[in-house]
C-alpha cells in the first residue's frame, strides 16, 4: 500500500544519529528515578514520524503536569485510602486524593512528596508510577502509589487543605462521602490491584527517568504474542537487527514527535495507520506505558517536555501484521526472558495504566 499525500505531510525519514559525546561525567546533574546520574538522550535517534514540533516546552507556559498520590493501608478487602478535604473555594469541604501542580524546578516525584506533606501532614515513600492520564496534548496527570513513612495526620486547616482522613475503600467506591470528583476512584481500584501484583525483584520500580526533553515524543512498543503466549515479537527500527541490539539501544522502537496542535489520541491513531497496513484494526489502543522520561527542571529550562513509551498489543484474532514500510521497520522475536522483563513484556508483569481523556 502506498502512502497517501496526507501521510507524506508528517512522515519524516528516520536515520541513525551518532550518540552524543560522553565523557567521564556527562550527566549535567541529571538523575534517574533511583537517584543515579543519567546521560542526556543516550543513543538518540531522530523521530521516525513527526506531527508538528514544539520550539520549546515550559511548565505553566504551554504544558501542565499534575502529580497525585494514592496511599492505602490495611489488609486485602479491608483497605483504607488517605484523602484530603479541599480548601479551594470551588471545592471547599469536599474530599479528594492528595494532588497538585508540578512546579518548575522539581521532579514529578518531588511534587508528590511536597503535596502529600502539605495536604496530609505525612511524609511518604513513592513506590511506583500508577497511572498517566493525558488530555489533549498539554495536560498530563501522573498518579503514584505511595506509603506513609512519618509525620502526623493533618487536623489543622490551612490554604493547602482543611484536614486529611483515612476512609474505607468500600465507602469511597460507594460514593458515601461528598467528593470533589469521582475520577480518582478508578485509580484507587488500580492501587488495590497493584498491591496484589507480584513484583519482580530484579526489575527496578517504575518511576520517571529524570531526563530533559525539549519536545513531546511517543515511542510505540508494538508487540504480538502467539496464542499460548510462548512467543513475543516486537516492531522495531531496521537498525535493530536482533534482541541483543534491542536490549542495548535506548530508543529501538518507532518514535513520533508531535506539537500541541495534535491531541495525544490523534497521534496514536495516525501513527498506527502509518506503521501497519491495517492500522488500528489489528492493534489495541494503548492502555499502559513502559517508560517515561520527564524532567521539568531547572526552572528556567525550555526542556520541560516528555517522552513516553506506550505498550501496544497486536490483536491475537488477527494474523495480519504487515508493515507499511518494511525498509524502515521489521518484527523481531524476543527469546530472552530477561530482555522481555526489562521491557515489561513479561507475562502478568506490572505496567502503569494509560488513560487518554
Amino acid at each position: 500500500m502506498s502512502l497517501n499525500e496526507e501521510d507524506e505531510d508528517y512522515i519524516v525519514d528516520s536515520r541513525e544519529m551518532s550518540p552524543l559525546p560522553i565523557g567521564d561525567d556527562d550527566s549535567n546533574g541529571v538523575t534517574s528515578a533511583q537517584g543515579t546520574p543519567m546521560k542526556q538522550r543516550p543513543d538518540a535517534r531522530v523521530p521516525d514520524m513527526q506531527l508538528g514540533r514544539c520550539r520549546y516546552v515550559r511548565l505553566h507556559d504551554n504544558v501542565n503536569y499534575v502529580a497525585a498520590a494514592i496511599i492505602l493501608r490495611g489488609n486485602p478487602g479491608e483497605e483504607e485510602v488517605l484523602l484530603i478535604q479541599e480548601a479551594k473555594k470551588k471545592s471547599y469541604g469536599k474530599w479528594y486524593m492528595p494532588a497538585g501542580r508540578v512546579e518548575a524546578g522539581e521532579t514529578l516525584v518531588e511534587t508528590v512528596h511536597r503535596e502529600v506533606l502539605e495536604e496530609t501532614g505525612y511524609t511518604c515513600e513513592v513506590l511506583e508510577l500508577l497511572s498517566m492520564q493525558v488530555q489533549g496534548s498539554g495536560w498530563y496527570r501522573f498518579a503514584f502509589v505511595a506509603n506513609v513513612t512519618g509525620g502526623d495526620l493533618k487536623t489543622k486547616a490551612d490554604q493547602e487543605s482543611l484536614c486529611a482522613q483515612w476512609f474505607p475503600v468500600k465507602q469511597v467506591k460507594a460514593k458515601k462521602l461528598e467528593m470533589r470528583g469521582s475520577d480518582f476512584i478508578k485509580l484507587v481500584d488500580e492501587a488495590v490491584s497493584y498491591r496484589k501484583t507480584d513484583k519482580i525483584i530484579d526489575i527496578p520500580p517504575f518511576l520517571p527517568d529524570n531526563i530533559n526533553m525539549r519536545g513531546l515524543f511517543v515511542e510505540f512498543m508494538i508487540y504480538k504474542n502467539n496464542f499460548d503466549d510462548s512467543r513475543v515479537e516486537v516492531l522495531v527500527h531496521r537498525s535493530i537487527a536482533d534482541e541483543d541490539a534491542l536490549a542495548a539501544h535506548d530508543q529501538p522502537f518507532p518514535t513520533c514527535e508531535f506539537g500541541f496542535e495534535y491531541f495525544f489520541a490523534m497521534v496514536v491513531s495516525k501513527c498506527y495507520k502509518h506503521l501497519l497496513e491495517e492500522g488500528a484494526n489489528v492493534v489495541f489502543a494503548p492502555t499502559s506505558v513502559s517508560r517515561l522520561k520527564c524532567l521539568p527542571a531547572p526552572m528556567e529550562s525550555l526542556e520541560h517536555g516528555l517522552a513516553v513509551r506506550v505498550a501496544c498489543q497486536h490483536k491475537k484474532s488477527s494474523s495480519k501484521a504487515a508493515v507499511r514500510s518494511p525498509s524502515r521497520y521489521h518484527w523481531i522475536p524476543i527469546e530472552n526472558s530477561e530482555i522481555r522483563r526489562s521491557l515489561r513484556l513479561g507475562k502478568h508483569q506490572y505496567r502503569p495504566s494509560l488513560h487518554m481523556l
